[in-house]
């Protein structure tokens, strides 16, 4: 067996298994292995491959050897993109959350619920208070690989694509002047006025007058 007379090179293929599979990107393969193998043989055994030869251990035997090792290939879903968002303490936090708001209601711009009389509600209390949220999203330009390697219990978080992807980042405010939160020329300019930085170059593409950004 080709592993009994080199059995350092399948501690560093068992190494090298494990890190690939523990990546979010599901781009691990078959040949991948293959070729590091090919590669830490003639390394061992300071011999040059010859041009053209044929990989010192085929794809055929590579994937018999990950199913020996425990590795299996299968669908690529069913996990989650973060953890931690149902432990207890998140939960309560939540809920304390939306209730300081909730109690606070009267002080906030919100939407009338009556369908027949679409519009905003201005705050009953003075001063009113304005809701900030700020979203972040990611588009990608590739589609997840629909299976998988996967080496042993652990399973890495769930990516979700390939490819260039784009970053937007943008604030929502919850008043008539919405949805997205941006000022004025005059506002801009004292805002600029105060905080020269705003002014500056940066990687971020930016919507005038808004802190609505991407970044590819």
């Amino acid at each position: 067996h080709f592993f009994d007379d080199f059995p350092e090179i399948e501690t560093e293929a068992k190494v090298y298994t494990l890190t690939r599979c523990s990546d979010k990107a599901a781009n691990f393969s078959i040949n991948d292995l293959a070729r590091f193998i090919d590669e830490k043989y003639y390394e061992t055994t300071g011999t040059t491959k010859p041009k053209d030869s044929e990989l010192i251990r085929s794809e055929a035997s590579v994937r018999l050897d990950l199913r020996r090792w425990g590795a299996t290939f299968r669908e690529n879903g069913a996990r989650p993109y973060w953890e931690g968002h149902e432990r207890a303490d998140v939960v309560k936090s939540r809920e304390t959350f939306i209730n300081y708001f909730l109690d606070n209601k009267q002080s906030y711009y919100t939407v009338n619920d009556n369908e027949n009389l679409p519009g905003w509600i201005k705050p009953e209390k003075k001063p009113g208070r304005i809701l900030i949220f700020h979203d972040e999203s990611t588009f990608r330009s590739g589609e997840i690989a629909s299976r998988r390697w996967f080496y042993g219990d652990q399973a890495p978080f769930y990516s979700k694509g390939r490819g260039r992807s784009n970053m937007v980042s943008d604030f929502v405010v919850q008043h008539h002047s919405g949805p997205y939160f941006n000022l004025s020329e005059k506002e801009m300019k004292r805002a600029v006025k105060k905080y020269p930085q705003l002014a500056a170059s940066t990687d971020l593409d930016y919507v005038p007058r808004t802190a609505t950004a991407s970044l590819h």
